[in-house]
């Protein structure tokens, strides 16, 4: 369990800035549009926390019980895994609305469960990167929404963080549509990390989604080729199927 006696100052300081944000230009919930807030009481209750007694122990796959079949195929580079949530529902509207509508204070909102996850582990973590976008896709999008995340966690976990520890050296197609096999060989090789930045640290990674988490296995590979020790990885979401990040 992490525990803080006070709030950081930089966490303090981004939660001003984005009530003044809200002040300004008032927020509509991302689930049902009610105004007013980010996200309401109503669509909150929607979003329930994965039972982590019942998930994977090594990729959080829902109800897959101690190991999920493709953990025992072939177990991600990655040390643990852990999700807030399934990959329905208000959810993966709140993470598309972050993700393809420039919605960013939601990224506050969002990562107050990633934050509550955490918090709940036993990591001692040296170091909070996130999953990198390709030069092309951070152009088009002119963010990355797991860098986001990322900075508010380790802000609120007083961590430090580093968003050029692991870099993406490779373009890759859209994992969208390709089954588990496809995705780990289409990011094989796709990320490199930075030995002097990483070398025997206990690293997290931070990512909106994992799916077959052929992505953050790829991203712990590189971390640990570069002389990382322990990696942990941490979604916001989890989606329910064995082969379909």
């Amino acid at each position: 369990m992490h525990t803080l006696t006070k709030t950081p100052p930089w966490f303090a300081i981004q939660q001003f800035f984005w009530i003044a944000v809200d002040w300004l230009y008032p927020p509509s919930c991302a689930g049902c549009g009610k105004n007013g807030v980010r996200l309401c009481s109503s669509c909150l209750q929607q979003i329930t926390p994965i039972d982590h007694h019942n998930s994977c122990s090594h990729c959080d796959l829902p109800e897959a019980g101690q190991l999920c079949p493709d953990c025992q195929s072939q177990l991600p580079v990655f040390d643990q895994l852990r999700s807030y949530s399934i990959y329905e529902g208000v959810l993966r509207q709140s993470i598309h609305q972050l993700k393809y509508n420039n919605d960013l204070p939601l990224a506050d909102t969002l990562c107050r469960m990633l934050i509550s996850l955490f918090n709940q582990q036993n990591w001692k973590v040296d170091l909070i990167c996130p999953v990198p976008l390709s030069l092309q896709r951070l152009r088009q999008r002119g963010y990355n929404q797991s860098a986001l995340l990322a900075q508010i966690l380790a802000w609120a976990v007083a961590i430090p963080y580093n968003g050029k520890a692991l870099m993406r050296v490779r373009e890759t197609l859209s994992q969208v549509g390709l089954n588990a096999e496809q995705r780990r060989a289409n990011v094989k090789g796709a990320f490199w990390a930075d030995p002097r930045l990483v070398k025997d640290k206990t690293v997290l990674i931070v990512d909106d989604i994992a799916t077959t988490s052929a992505t953050l296995s790829a991203c712990a590979e590189a971390l640990k080729t570069a002389g990382a020790g322990e990696v942990y990885a941490i979604t916001l979401a989890r989606t329910v199927h064995i082969n379909s990040s």
